[in-house]
């Protein structure tokens, strides 16, 4: 089969990206010709230390606009080429660019929803915290602007329950709704010992608690610094690091930490290996604020659950769903420094507890997240769209 694999996201530090990549992996494994068109070059995608290429996210809105629709238009051409198309899409708000391009191609077209729709009246609270990073998804992830879809694709794919019902509540047919969690890239991610792992990254000895990402609001990073405070007390040879992926404010986390009066128990990293930092760490910490602005399944908690590592997320609804109701990680208020440091605190101090959260972790990825069987999931709902295209497309008989 000739499968089209489509993405419109500006940047390749990301979880639809992750997916995207390994996709096509497991799909041309089992011997299917993929194309991927996406904001960056192939070859690129194929580098397991891609992540060291990504700088910034200063594109204001209009050159953004521009480059999606060069995108876009890539996608249609390479759409006509292909049996099927899998286009991945931010949130069910850009639904309407899926049938547009099967408008132009008449192809069948499996469409793909990264994150959910905007929370509008929790989301507003936040606003002027961070209104560069929450006003445009405000103003573009909501249920009016999501109306605006004429739904041609052949199937529509979620990584939740959660998203499959926000999706019939906007009035799409459930029996075209799949549920496919996230896939990751298993080939950039490597064990590590926990000893070579802090040596590597010149790691003290003693209890470490590790953050990742991006220093956007949504993520949490400043929760964790006022909760550390609150570790500190309980087990004050504890440190935190946060390797930050270059985009955010990192002049702002800064000022956190001198405000919560941790600076001497921080250490600052920049992009790295996350297997490598997950192998180093005691803890885990992925605070969000929000599922919105990343994939509905985070890639960098599944990557977490992976990895083997005690960890601590936030109590969303997403997040609930995704680590089995708390069975993968401890859940923590979201946005409550106090709750999460003493969910973190407990998984420093309690060994049999953190050793039985890493072993539902192995058990869930062996159940819920194995490649293989997620990419069969995706070749039968491909196989699906084009027979059906092809029925539509029969000429009637008498």
């Amino acid at each position: 089969m000739r499968i089209c694999l489509a993405s419109i996201h500006p940047r390749i530090l990301s979880g639809q990206i992750e997916s995207l990549i390994a996709l096509r992996a497991g799909l041309e494994a089992l011997g299917h010709s993929v194309r991927v068109v996406s904001a960056f070059d192939p070859q690129h995608l194929r580098d397991e230390r891609r992540w060291q290429g990504e700088y910034g996210d200063a594109l204001a809105l209009a050159p953004k606009v521009v480059r999606i629709g060069r995108i876009v238009g890539s996608i249609a051409s390479a759409a006509r080429d292909s049996d099927v198309l899998h286009f991945n899409v931010p949130t069910p708000s850009f639904a309407l660019l899926a049938d547009l391009v099967q408008l132009a191609t008449r192809r069948p077209v499996v469409v793909g929803f990264e994150a959910h729709l905007a929370d509008v009246p929790a989301v507003a609270k936040r606003l002027r915290a961070a209104p560069e990073f929450y006003a445009p998804r405000l103003l573009v992830n909501n249920g009016l602007v999501a109306s605006m879809t004429m739904r041609r694709g052949a199937r529509y794919v979620v990584s939740s329950e959660l998203q499959r019902r926000e999706l019939t509540s906007l009035g799409y047919q459930t029996s075209r709704v799949s549920i496919i969690p996230n896939l990751i890239d298993e080939a950039k991610l490597h064990h590590w010992s926990r000893d070579e792992a802090r040596d590597s990254l010149g790691l003290p000895d003693g209890p470490v608690v590790a953050f990742v990402g991006h220093y956007h609001d949504v993520k949490g990073h400043d929760v964790l610094i006022d909760a550390f405070a609150d570790v500190l007390r309980e087990v004050p040879e504890a440190r935190l690091v946060l390797a930050w992926s270059g985009l955010g404010k990192q002049a702002r986390m800064r000022q956190s930490v001198e405000r919560a009066g941790v600076a001497s128990h921080v250490i600052e990293l920049g992009r790295l290996d996350v297997a490598q930092l997950f192998a180093a760490a005691d803890v885990v910490a992925l605070p969000y604020r929000f599922t919105i602005g990343q994939a509905a399944y985070p890639g960098t908690v599944i990557e977490a659950m992976w990895a083997g590592v005690p960890l601590v997320t936030s109590d969303l609804p997403l997040l609930a769903e995704l680590t089995g109701g708390g069975q993968t990680a401890l859940l923590a208020a979201p946005g409550e420094p106090h709750d999460l440091a003493r969910q973190i605190v407990r998984l420093l101090r309690e060994p049999v507890l953190a050793a039985s959260i890493v072993e539902a972790q192995r058990r869930a990825m062996a159940a819920r997240f194995n490649p293989q069987q997620l990419v069969q999931e995706y070749v039968e709902i491909y196989e699906h769209a084009v027979t059906r295209q092809a029925s539509l497309l029969q000429p009637a008989r008498r």
